[in-house]
């Protein structure tokens, strides 16, 4: 596996589980998107409060894989546990109320729910409209979990630090070779080769061609006296308690400021980063009795990466169209922690012969 962010972990994983043997490539940037991204799974999304994509198909698949990593790797990464949904106007409420509100059924493998939450669930925040609380949704503590694969894999000897250069250090022999992938700069060799590497495709020839529109995510550390809520928090923008009135703020989506062909970021300083700092914290303090221009809020630290996103928001699977030993999965955007652990399931099947679903076709746009 090339790349170990949400995707390529979530292979590793299941192909050791196969019975495979893996190795696990990474150059370990401190800023991807896998690394920034908060780990969240949630049910009800957007302004039609609509279920997420395939719910029912990735959400009992994800439960499933955190869970056996986290019995593996002996640490606490995936937190199951209700979340807040703060509304913005009557419409929205009854919206809610219409497609959601008792409205779950127990035929579904993974029922949704949604009820009205009523008290001090969310001290400090402001919810004229009201907030209802939604079911199943969970958070994974991406930067551990990353750690954790990576020093499991590590222990085993097969985890690789290397800043590989796909278009040279990889060697594609005839299918019928003993084997028919190698890396001579870690004197390694296989029968398949599966690249995850998010925006960072485009510095190889085998998958530059992506169909990849990317976008930047900043998000924010902030401290907020009086805002006491153990919950995650969705409204203008999404919040995760980090404990002691710490709080995760994001995230903005920003196709524009792109810096170059791999987009790894410096140091959140340049005017952009400005920019969205201001918009987020504007959008916590719509939420919060806090204001941040008063100084009642402090922005402990802002991060940023690229989302490797697919022109359709779908993600993308497949081989390549000359190397059958070489596969992709990438374009995961914005929900890779709910969806890799399934998508990592069908890249596997692909490579068995399995037929990939269409609307998951690497290729479906050409």
């Amino acid at each position: 596996m090339i790349g170990a962010g949400l995707a390529g972990s979530a292979v590793a994983w299941h192909a050791l589980w196969r019975g495979m043997s893996v190795a696990l490539i990474d150059r370990l940037d401190v800023q991807t998107s896998s690394r920034v991204a908060a780990g969240l799974v949630t049910p009800i999304t957007g302004s039609r409060a609509a279920a997420s994509w395939r719910w029912n198909e990735f959400y009992p698949a994800a439960n499933l894989f955190y869970r056996r990593v986290e019995q593996t790797v002996g640490a606490a990464l995936w937190h199951v546990e209700p979340a807040l949904r703060v509304l913005h106007n009557q419409a929205e409420r009854e919206l809610i109320e219409g497609k959601w509100i008792g409205k779950s059924s127990d035929a579904e493998p993974v029922s949704i729910g949604a009820e009205w939450i009523s008290g001090p669930n969310a001290s400090g925040c402001k919810a004229p409209y009201g907030m209802c609380s939604m079911k199943p949704a969970a958070r994974l503590n991406t930067l551990a979990y990353l750690t954790e694969t990576q020093r499991y894999f590590e222990a085993n000897g097969a985890f690789y630090r290397i800043d590989l250069q796909c278009d040279s250090d990889i060697v594609f022999e005839p299918l019928s070779a003993e084997y028919s992938v190698t890396i001579a700069a870690l004197r390694l060799a296989g029968k398949r080769i599966v690249f995850c590497q998010g925006i960072a495709a485009r510095e190889n020839r085998f998958f530059a061609d992506l169909p990849l529109h990317p976008a930047r995510g900043d998000v924010l550390l902030v401290k907020s006296p009086g805002v006491d809520c153990d919950r995650v928090i969705h409204h203008d923008a999404w919040a995760v308690p980090m404990g002691e009135q710490r709080f995760l703020v994001g995230a903005t989506y920003d196709r524009v400021s792109l810096q170059g062909p791999a987009e790894r970021p410096a140091e959140p300083c340049d005017e952009k980063a400005t920019q969205f700092r201001y918009e987020l914290m504007q959008r916590w303090e719509s939420l919060t009795e806090g204001t941040f221009q008063g100084g009642q809020h402090t922005v402990l630290e802002q991060r940023w990466a690229v989302r490797p996103a697919s022109y359709d928001r779908h993600p993308l699977i497949g081989p390549h169209e000359v190397h059958a030993n070489a596969f992709c999965l990438n374009g995961l955007g914005s929900k890779g922690t709910l969806m890799a652990p399934r998508l990592a399931e069908m890249a596997l099947d692909a490579m068995e012969g399995a037929p990939i679903d269409p609307t998951l076709l690497w290729s479906r746009r050409k």
